[in-house]
């Protein structure tokens, strides 16, 4: 056999082998794709998939499913939130990332803290009557056009809910938050068109010390935006990218009394109130330092006139006390060591 020809066979032998291992990378390709397919809305979330969670992750979860206070349940393309009576003892809830279209199936959590619901398919907040404990409610990501059904959640703290439809009909969607005890609220990325949302609702809501509003068309529409809704806001701690802090405060209301050149009026006092104030510390800083010089000289004065030395003045200092009990646990630790060698 000439080189040529065993050149040409040697190309044949590699183009088979390349070609098999394409067909293998391609069926072991296609196989992984209609697994995940299949994953996606391929089963419902019925007691004997809870049981299959729960039996997928033993240091994870109870077997009895009134023990576990976490549930969690991402990514599993479940359509509809239910069978969770069993689970009585829940504390936090995390089903985002599937296709639940409204809140349901939770009548029996009343231990139940947080709720993780975003990334779905929801159109209304209901169905929390049964979680009265329910402190964080995260619906990011869904198709709420209305926030309602919060007003019986006495201990709700935190709600987010960006990027979804709110605000279209105006101040109306947002009005019920007023009923509310939410201090933490981010609503970033939503349709709230309507200014009016400010005097209307935040500035009523007498618990809100956290405000995510940026991303609506609300912000530009604001005069002086954070201006205005700090001075206004009279308990606001945090709005959207940084805290509010009371120089801020103060500079806003000034702003709101006489515009410009009153809140440089009023920085310049504050700055001139932080000097006042450094001066009194450090003049007390030195205050205390000159006492504490001044006691010493005195007492080395008086113990030149004194009579008594350090060790015979029946006057027992702290520090002297002290320094006896140490003295005294040394000699216990002494003696105990001369009895043993007694003994030998």
């Amino acid at each position: 056999m000439s080189a040529s020809d065993l050149d040409r066979a040697l190309h044949a032998t590699v183009l088979k082998r390349e070609a098999v291992k394409e067909a293998e990378y391609r069926a072991a390709r296609q196989k992984h794709e209609e697994e995940v397919r299949l994953g996606f809305g391929a089963t419902d979330m019925t007691k004997e998939e809870l049981k299959k969670l729960i039996d997928s992750d033993r240091r994870m979860y109870y077997r009895s499913e009134e023990l576990n206070d976490k549930l969690f349940i991402q990514y599993k393309g479940w359509k509809e939130l239910k069978n969770l009576e069993g689970w009585t003892g829940l504390r936090a809830l995390y089903g985002e990332c599937n296709a639940f279209d409204r809140i349901s199936g939770l009548s029996s959590c009343r231990n139940l803290r947080s709720l993780f619901l975003q990334e779905n398919c929801i159109k209304k907040i209901e169905g929390l009557e049964g979680c009265p404990l329910l402190w964080n409610l995260n619906l990011n990501n869904n198709f709420i056009e209305r926030i309602e059904g919060l007003s019986h959640l006495r201990s709700l703290n935190t709600l987010t809910i960006q990027r979804n439809k709110i605000g279209f009909s105006g101040v109306d969607d947002l009005v019920h938050l007023v009923e509310t005890t939410i201090s933490t609220l981010d609503v970033q990325d939503n349709k709230i068109w309507d200014p009016d949302v400010l005097p209307e609702v935040f500035v009523r809501m007498g618990d809100l010390r956290v405000l995510y509003l940026k991303g609506n068309p609300c912000a530009k529409k604001i005069p002086n935006y954070r201006k205005g809704i700090t001075a206004v806001c009279h308990n606001l701690k945090y709005l959207d990218d940084r805290p509010v802090f009371p120089e801020d405060r103060r500079a806003a209301e000034a702003f709101n009394r006489g515009g410009l050149e009153e809140e440089r009026a009023e920085r310049r006092r504050i700055k001139e109130e932080e000097n006042a104030q450094h001066e009194r510390n450090m003049k007390a800083f030195q205050d205390m330092i000159d006492n504490v010089r001044r006691e010493k000289r005195e007492r080395d004065s008086m113990r030149d006139e004194d009579k008594y030395t350090n060790a015979s003045d029946p006057v027992i200092s702290q520090e002297r006390r002290m320094q006896q009990q140490v003295e005294k646990w040394k000699q216990a630790e002494r003696v105990p060591a001369r009895e043993g060698l007694v003994d030998d």
